[in-house]
């Protein structure tokens, strides 16, 4: 079995020369589908690191804030209402998420 993009030899008159082959390469769609995947692979990792490393209320701040859920990215007011709380303790509740994340 060999890799999608796999090294291999050929042999001509002039020699030994070695070529990277990228087996999909030119078709575009799949490259597209390749891409989302690895976006929607990214955004369920990040999602987990979240659950794992915050508190539910934690989590649910950088959903929001950083558009995790929905694709739609919320500003801290937007933050403050949704949770019911003040757009300061939104600011202080970000900095410290972005601080465990960091540390995790």
């Amino acid at each position: 079995v060999l890799s999608l993009d796999y090294q291999y030899d050929s042999h001509s008159r002039s020699g030994t020369e070695s070529h990277q082959h990228q087996a999909f390469s030119g078709d575009k769609n799949l490259m597209d589908d390749v891409d989302l995947v690895e976006k929607l692979q990214l955004r369920a990792d990040i999602v987990a690191a979240l659950s794992r490393n915050l508190d539910p209320r934690e989590a649910q701040l950088m959903r929001l804030r950083y558009g995790l859920k929905d694709g739609k990215t919320r500003t801290i007011e937007e933050c403050a209402k949704t949770l019911g709380i003040s757009k300061a303790r939104v600011q202080q509740l970000a900095v410290g998420c972005l601080k465990k994340l960091r540390e995790a």
